[in-house]
C-alpha cells in the first residue's frame, strides 16, 4: 500500500462519523484488494470451481482426515511426509512385560535355603524356601510349618515362644531328594501345604509314586467348607474328603480363628485321637477321645482320654481311672458315647 492510498484513506476516516468510519473503511481494504491482487482473486475463482475431493487440505474435515493418514499435506508426487511424535512405528514396538522376581511367591518376597543330611551312605537334600520378613500365622490352619535357623530343621505346628527369634514361615516350592532322587515336592503357602504334592519312594532302581494329594491353603481341595460370613473369609468348618468319602483331617474352628475341634476320619469313620479345645490361641485342651485306630476295626467302643474344666483344671483322666477299683472310678463324662 502506498503513501498516496493512505492519506486518501486517512482523510475519508475523519470526514465520516465514528460509527460509519469503520464499516467504509473494512469496503475500502476489501475492494483495494481484489482490485489490485488480480492473481489472489484468479486463485479464489480456481478453488471454488474445483470439487470438495479435489481441494486439498481445507476441503473439509473428511479430507483432511485422509491427509494425516496418508502423512502428506499436497496431492503433489513431492510431498513430505508429516512427523508425528506416535509414529506408526512407535505402535509396532513391544510391551516389555514386567519380570517376576524368582524368589517372589504369591506376591511375597522368600528366601531360598536347604538342609543336608548323612545317614549312612544316603545323603538326603531339602530343598525350600522361607519368608524375610516376619508374619503372622495365618488363622484356620492346623499344621503349620516352619524352619528354625539355629537347629537348621523343619518343624510342623506351633512356634514355642522361646523359638519365635529363629522361626520362619515356609512359603514358596520345596523338595526333598535322597541320592538325587525326588520323594516329596510340593508348594508351600505362608506356612501351609498348598497345590499339588507327590510322593514317591525308590522301588529297586526306579522311583515309584506313592501317593499325590491337592491342598487349598493346607486344607484337602475337595474339602466341604462352612463359613461365618457371606465373603467366605471365617472358616467355620472343614470335613475332609477323598473320592467322595470324608477322608482327612477334620477341623473346627471359632470365629476369631481359634481351632475348637480336630480329628481324622478313614473312609467316613473317625479313627485315631479327636480333640477339643477351648476357645484361645494357646490351644488349651478341653477334652480328648479315642476312637478306633483303623477304619475297619470292629467292635471298638470309643471312650474319654481327658477332661479339663474351663479354668484348666484336669476333671478326668482315663489312665488314673483304670487304676481305681470298679466301683471307686468316675463315669465317661463324655454324653455321646
Amino acid at each position: 500500500m502506498n503513501y498516496s492510498l493512505k492519506a486518501f484513506l486517512l482523510t475519508i476516516s475523519k470526514a465520516q462519523p465514528k460509527p460509519k468510519r469503520v464499516g467504509l473503511l473494512h469496503v475500502m481494504l476489501f475492494l483495494f484488494c481484489t482490485i489490485n491482487q488480480e492473481a489472489n482473486a484468479q486463485f479464489w475463482k480456481n478453488w471454488f470451481s474445483k470439487k470438495p475431493e479435489e481441494k486439498g487440505v481445507l476441503g473439509g474435515k473428511d479430507n483432511l482426515e485422509e491427509r494425516i493418514k496418508s502423512r502428506t499435506l499436497d496431492d503433489g508426487e513431492d510431498a513430505k511426509p508429516l512427523i508425528f511424535g506416535d509414529s506408526a512405528a512407535s505402535d509396532k514396538r513391544e510391551v516389555r512385560k514386567k519380570k517376576i522376581k524368582k524368589r517372589m511367591f504369591y506376591g511375597v518376597m522368600s528366601k531360598k535355603a536347604f538342609i543336608k543330611k548323612l545317614t549312612g551312605r544316603k545323603t538326603t537334600v531339602e530343598i525350600f524356601y522361607f519368608l524375610k520378613k516376619s508374619q503372622d500365622i495365618q488363622p484356620y490352619v492346623k499344621d503349620i510349618y516352619w524352619y528354625h535357623r539355629m537347629k537348621k530343621k523343619i518343624f510342623v505346628g506351633a512356634i514355642n515362644p522361646k523359638d519365635k527369634l529363629f522361626a520362619k514361615i515356609l512359603h514358596g516350592p520345596y523338595k526333598k531328594m535322597t541320592d538325587g532322587k525326588v520323594e516329596e515336592e510340593g508348594i508351600f503357602y505362608f506356612g501351609s501345604k498348598h497345590g499339588r504334592w507327590m510322593y514317591e519312594k525308590l522301588q529297586g532302581e526306579e522311583m515309584i509314586l506313592t501317593e499325590k494329594e491337592k491342598f487349598y491353603k493346607g486344607h484337602p481341595k475337595e474339602s466341604t467348607f462352612s463359613y461365618f460370613d457371606a465373603d467366605k473369609t471365617k472358616i467355620k468348618e472343614v470335613i475332609p474328603a477323598k473320592n467322595g468319602e470324608r477322608h482327612g483331617d477334620y477341623c473346627k474352628y471359632s470365629e476369631t480363628g481359634n481351632l475348637l475341634a480336630e480329628g481324622k476320619y478313614e473312609y467316613n469313620v473317625k479313627v485315631g485321637k479327636w480333640t477339643d479345645y477351648f476357645d484361645t490361641n494357646k490351644r488349651k485342651i478341653k477334652r480328648q477321645l479315642q476312637y478306633q485306630k483303623t477304619w475297619d476295626e470292629k467292635d471298638f467302643k470309643p471312650y474319654t482320654l481327658i477332661d479339663y474344666d474351663e479354668k484348666g483344671k484336669l476333671t478326668y483322666d482315663k489312665a488314673a481311672e483304670d487304676k481305681k477299683k470298679p466301683a471307686d472310678r468316675k463315669p465317661d463324662p463324655t454324653l455321646e458315647f
